[in-house]
């Protein structure tokens, strides 16, 4: 498409489709903002929707390109599989990983989805949210049980998001797989938005519940280091790494 744009049979000579067919196609596309028809040219261009997407995928190649080399030394440091994913709706979307050669393999193809409620990645992202944010997240999750540790409760999931929140990282005690552990820490943008998380994970016999608070810590490390990089500071400016003092959001 032109940079002025291109009319109905423009477009329909272009694509060689018959113009009845091309106009369907726009109008299905215009309503939901992917393109914009000029009224005075009658000319159709790209609109605010695709902008939109575009925007988000271009977010999503930068924040993988600047958190390999951190992703990587979380890994080596931990002796685990390190994560990253990003919010997507009521999901987590991992896109990247770095794992040690006896450490965790299974579960962790890149580009699968997750729920919010039952991973630390998700956690993660739920501790950095607003109440308002919160509450939507947690009643489009329905939150379904998974293993015997599944989070079921509104209640119990809201007093571990503000036990997360107190100490800076989240953690899945074996809550979608019976037999793996993780922890987490959000990653916050220039806006102090969270728009991704990173995580230490393994099968459980790997990793035992006291080595959580250092995993936890180093993920929390890691997430702050990621978040500078992607323009975050605290309240009063400076780039400082994310800890549990610094998440001042309400929770329910």
């Amino acid at each position: 498409m032109s940079r002025s744009g291109m009319t109905l049979a423009e477009l329909s000579a272009t694509l060689e489709l018959h113009r009845s067919t091309v106009h369907r196609f726009l109008t299905d596309l215009a309503e939901r903002g992917y393109v914009d028809k000029d009224r005075d040219s009658s000319h159709y261009r790209l609109g605010l929707r695709f902008i939109e997407l575009t925007g988000v995928y271009l977010d999503n190649v930068e924040l993988k390109t600047e958190a390999r080399p951190h992703l990587v030394s979380l890994s080596n440091r931990s002796g685990h599989t390190a994560f990253i994913a990003f919010l997507d709706g009521s999901e987590v979307v991992y896109i990247d990983k770095a794992e040690q050669q006896q450490s965790l393999r299974r579960y962790s193809i890149v580009g699968t989805r997750a729920p919010l409620y039952c991973t630390a990645l998700g956690k993660a992202l739920l501790m950095s949210m607003s109440d308002a944010e919160f509450e939507r997240a947690v009643h489009a999750a329905k939150l379904a049980r998974l293993t015997r540790n599944t989070i079921t409760s509104v209640d119990e999931l809201v007093a571990e998001i503000s036990r997360s929140r107190e100490r800076g990282w989240a953690m899945d005690n074996c809550e979608r797989y019976d037999d793996i552990r993780c922890v987490a820490a959000p990653i916050l943008d220039y806006r102090r938005q969270p728009i991704a998380a990173v995580s230490v994970s393994d099968y459980a016999r790997n990793l035992p519940l006291e080595e959580m608070p250092v995993l936890g810590n180093m993920a929390r490390e890691t997430a702050g280091v990621i978040s500078r990089l992607m323009g975050y500071t605290d309240r009063t400016g400076r780039n400082t790494l994310l800890g549990g003092q610094d998440q001042d959001t309400p929770i329910l």
